[in-house]
């Protein structure tokens, strides 16, 4: 049987997309499958953005209309954890 020369991205982006998910990978691990994915992805054509995962409700930016005026957009307690739960499409 001959080798393939490629593989499935879909497959990969599958794989990947359920690693992020899992509360069982290290932030490291995550970080290393997100810059993996993101680069097959941009290669290959594929790259069609990605989405949150709110496990706790934690958002990256605050809705308070009165945080926004005074410039406090970002959410102190989104941590690197929060960044890393993503889902690709």
């Amino acid at each position: 049987m001959a080798k393939r020369k490629t593989f499935d991205v879909q497959l990969f982006k599958t794989y990947i997309n359920a690693r992020l998910e899992s509360d069982l990978i290290s932030d490291d691990a995550k970080d290393a499958f997100v810059s993996s994915l993101e680069y097959v992805l941009e290669e290959t054509g594929n790259y069609n953005g990605f989405r949150y995962i709110y496990k706790d409700d934690e958002r990256p930016c605050l809705d308070d209309p009165i945080d926004r005026i005074i410039g406090n957009v970002c959410n102190p307690k989104w941590t690197r954890s929060h960044e890393l739960n993503r889902n690709y499409f």
